[in-house]
């Protein structure tokens, strides 16, 4: 057993382990909330979309945004990471020019380039709709569309960079309230309103530009805020090349990734139209309360990454990763065994019966984000410790991958063909990225405690397998059944107890919980 798997387990943790933990768990509790509430208002607006403009509607409304999405991630080009990654190590060298330096050169970079695509957007709408003309909607209403989100393109870049900038102080607190907060809000209560009003897609789409508008300036707002006196004081200095170098090959990697794409949407709009790309798109969003938690760790997991690497500190790096997996686990493996086995119910308190034939599809996706979350954040382990070019490279694989198999599978098998592209896929590139980050980095992401929400996993998916075969299927039945499944589930984890990791998070929880109520 290698020394960090021994700490792992152990019943002690070091000063050093501790305050990893902490770093972590303290950012990555206040990304969980903001992507709890985030996720909140996503599915509340969802709810709306998809009974408003059904499923045909709902479908153009995906394509659109998910060409400016795509969009929006070319005009970001990476700097975003390229941000976080060479202020947190300015900031490490005590570097007060380094700082405002790097964050110059990011911003400059980003507004070339999202400058740059949204001309191609604006007056190559035509030719990108033209692509997707196999549905209820012309060519011409999607182009419309297209160039109505432009602006979404630089807003969303000035927004992230600026976020990524304050992400590097090893804080989540400014970019959560900006991005999982602010905006979502923003966008929720104008989309629905826009939706109420009769807009329909175009008013949805509106409602995102404007609400990214309002999360770029909150952003800058708070990064001014941050900036210490000497670093607002400091001639800014940077190496535009390195910053350059680190952030294109991200940028591939974040655009070509296919959970961040949603690459499925596309292959869809191109070859089967409007409708297809609603039931999918349902299916995909009813997986999102299961990659909260690894979401809501990533970003301040990006930072520590680069400062334990740079460091040296390798089992640490390594001790922390089973850690997070850990607990990545344990908090979305009962949610995606939940939808295996429950698909019918999700889909119909979202949907409503018109998108019932997106059950199959639940159910398949979900097995791909077994591999998804089980995995890690592994991703950033490459990239934040110099790598980006790696992950360039399985996204590339991964996209031809997928469209391959696309092109081969969904004119026969329809949507459903599509989901098992996407968890074949996703299930692949995943566990090539834990091979490498072993071999490069000298890091895994399985502890021997990873077994506990495994098999707690299990049982409880046996006690809900087996409530299904009582008779009938009123919803309250349903939902009892997913409580109780969900009671054993947590019974069994406490049964095969806490590691000194999660007892240190607990005892901090516990002792703020009992501070709290003492002062009032």
């Amino acid at each position: 057993m290698s020394e960090s798997e021994g700490n792992l387990e152990g019943r002690v943790l070091s000063r050093e382990a501790a305050g990893d933990i902490d770093v972590v768990a303290k950012g990555g509790g206040v990304q969980i909330a903001g992507q709890v509430t985030h996720r909140s208002l996503t599915f509340i607006f969802l709810l709306f979309a998809a009974r408003i403009l059904a499923p045909a509607g709902y479908g153009l409304y995906l394509q659109a945004t998910r060409i400016l999405a795509i969009g929006a991630q070319l005009g970001l080009a990476g700097f975003n990471y390229a941000a976080m990654r060479f202020i947190t190590l300015a900031r490490a060298k005590d570097d007060p020019g380094g700082v405002r330096g790097t964050a110059r050169i990011a911003l400059a970079g980003a507004t070339f380039t999202s400058v740059t695509v949204v001309l191609v957007v604006v007056f190559g709408a035509d030719v990108i709709a033209g692509a997707f003309a196999r549905g209820r909607a012309g060519p011409s209403e999607l182009a419309d569309l297209i160039r109505i989100g432009a602006a979404y393109v630089p807003l969303f870049a000035y927004m992230q960079v600026l976020r990524y900038c304050t992400q590097a102080y090893k804080t989540m607190v400014p970019s959560v309230i900006t991005g999982e907060i602010v905006q979502p809000a923003f966008r929720f209560v104008l989309g629905v309103g826009f939706l109420l009003l009769g807009f329909g897609v175009v008013g949805a789409v509106t409602s995102f530009v404007i609400s990214l508008a309002a999360g770029a300036v909150l952003a800058g707002y708070y990064y001014r805020r941050m900036l210490t006196p000497a670093e607002r004081e400091a001639t800014p200095r940077g190496d535009r090349g390195a910053v350059v170098r680190f952030a294109f090959p991200q940028a591939g990697a974040s655009l070509l990734g296919v959970q961040s794409l949603g690459l499925g949407i596309i292959v869809l709009g191109i070859l089967q139209g409007d409708v297809a790309v609603g039931l999918f798109g349902v299916a995909l969003n009813i997986q999102a309360p299961g990659g909260i938690f690894l979401s809501g760790i990533v970003n301040i997991w990006a930072p520590v990454v680069s400062d334990l690497h740079d460091r040296g500190a390798v089992d640490r790096l390594d001790a922390l990763y089973k850690t997070i997996t850990r607990w990545v686990a344990t908090f979305s493996f009962p949610f995606f065994a939940t939808l295996i086995l429950e698909p019918d119910l999700f889909v119909d308190v979202v949907g409503g019966p018109r998108f019932a034939a997106a059950e199959s599809v639940v159910m398949v996706l979900a097995i791909g984000n077994f591999f998804y979350a089980g995995t890690g954040p592994t991703g950033y382990v490459i990239s934040m410790t110099g790598r980006p070019g790696v992950n360039f490279a399985n996204s590339i694989v991964a996209v031809v991958l997928y469209v391959v198999l696309g092109a081969v599978v969904v004119p026969e098998h329809g949507v459903l063909g599509m989901a098992f592209v996407d968890a074949g896929v996703t299930a692949f590139i995943n566990s090539v990225r834990v091979i490498e980050a072993k071999i490069l980095v000298g890091v895994q992401p399985f502890g021997r405690s990873f077994f506990k929400p495994v098999f707690a996993t299990l049982v409880g998916g046996v006690v809900l397998f087996a409530w299904r075969a009582w008779p009938g299927d009123p919803i309250w039945l349903e939902i009892a059944g997913l409580v109780v499944a969900g009671l054993v589930y947590i019974a069994v984890l406490k049964m095969l107890g806490l590691d000194a990791e999660e007892r240190h998070v607990w005892e901090r929880i516990k002792s703020r919980a009992f501070r709290r109520r003492t002062r009032t």
